[in-house]
């Protein structure tokens, strides 16, 4: 397929070099002039192993063992392929996406889907405004990747991704689930994408704001200081979740926080990259969109709700400086 990504982070990179590999022509459309996109790929294959605990219990852990580099130059910023592409990718930040689209939406072919793929929630409603004409799939990615450099990405956790229609125009395009399974696996269809979405910002909700707080790895998050806010915070993102529809317990939502916790004990959250890095958060549309929803449901999440105030802090000091 011809396919043009828009937003040149970790996320968007790691699908392009991923597809490319599946023969896919990938083109980058990013906040410069530049012509080319040279990317290096860090890959990773990681393997599920178990550890037996004193009290004779096992406990699954995850290692991840790294490839060779691999090397990809990428076309980036042409009108024309734009307008050829047979899919739109957008990757950027969730408070990036109306400008996104709006930069390039005279150019996209009629009828040409376009897959958002971003932190968070909320961007729903400008989306549907925006596109009327063109199917709409929202996407979500538990694949972990990071970029120590502007021309390196490092894969550093993998994951399964979900595709999902968000109007009815995109019924018709399951088959993107098989194709983006064979680029990086897991990957399917999922009937009402909400429903992932919605897991993905609970453990949102409960990662990242602390980490970027605290500025520590995922890993720290274990220890027991934290134990009484996660749990409080699973609480009432459950509450708020059952109100939407979703049966989820408090519980269930904890162990799943638990496990990611485990799972990515090595990796810094995207959060926390953009406090240390001082640009502006998705706090917003994380634990933000969680508060919204929470007050048309009638619901007090007072622990989310200082873990929002305190991010908002950090990032007023940034624009302070």
């Amino acid at each position: 397929m011809q396919i043009t990504i828009l937003g040149a982070g970790a996320i968007g990179c790691l699908w392009a070099c991923h597809l490319a590999k599946q023969g896919h022509n990938i083109h980058f459309w990013t906040r410069t002039d530049k012509p080319s996109f040279p990317i290096v790929l860090n890959d990773c294959v990681q393997t599920k192993d178990s550890i037996q605990a004193e009290d004779g219990t096992h406990e699954k852990i995850y290692i991840q063992t790294p490839l060779a580099p691999e090397c990809f130059d990428f076309t980036s910023n042409n009108i024309q392929s734009i307008a050829k592409s047979e899919l739109i990718i957008v990757t950027v930040k969730a408070f990036q996406v109306e400008q996104a689209l709006n930069d390039i939406f005279d150019h996209i072919a009629p009828h040409t889907p376009i897959m958002i793929m971003h932190n968070g929630m909320g961007t729903q409603q400008h989306v549907k405004t925006r596109l009327v004409d063109h199917p709409i799939i929202y996407a979500t990615t538990s694949q972990a990747a990071f970029k120590p450099k502007k021309e390196q990405i490092n894969h550093t956790g993998l994951g399964p991704t979900w595709l999902g229609a968000f109007n009815q125009s995109a019924q018709g395009f399951v088959s993107l689930a098989e194709l983006f399974h064979q680029a990086l696996a897991p990957c399917g269809w999922h009937h009402d994408i909400n429903e992932p979405l919605w897991q993905k910002l609970a453990i949102n909700c409960a990662i990242n704001p602390l980490t970027a707080i605290h500025r520590c790895q995922n890993g720290e998050l274990v220890t027991p200081k934290f134990h009484a806010v996660l749990t409080q915070v699973c609480h009432e993102v459950a509450a708020v979740m059952q109100a939407e529809g979703y049966a989820v317990t408090a519980k269930k939502l904890r162990q799943t926080v638990d496990t990611v916790i485990k799972a990515t004990a090595a990796n810094y959250s995207s959060m926390y990259q953009d406090i240390f890095q001082q640009r502006k958060t998705e706090i917003d549309y994380i634990t933000g969109y969680l508060i919204t929803r929470a007050k048309v449901h009638g619901i007090a999440v007072p622990m989310n709700t200082q873990l929002w105030q305190d991010v908002k802090l950090l990032e007023q000091n940034h624009d302070d400086k």
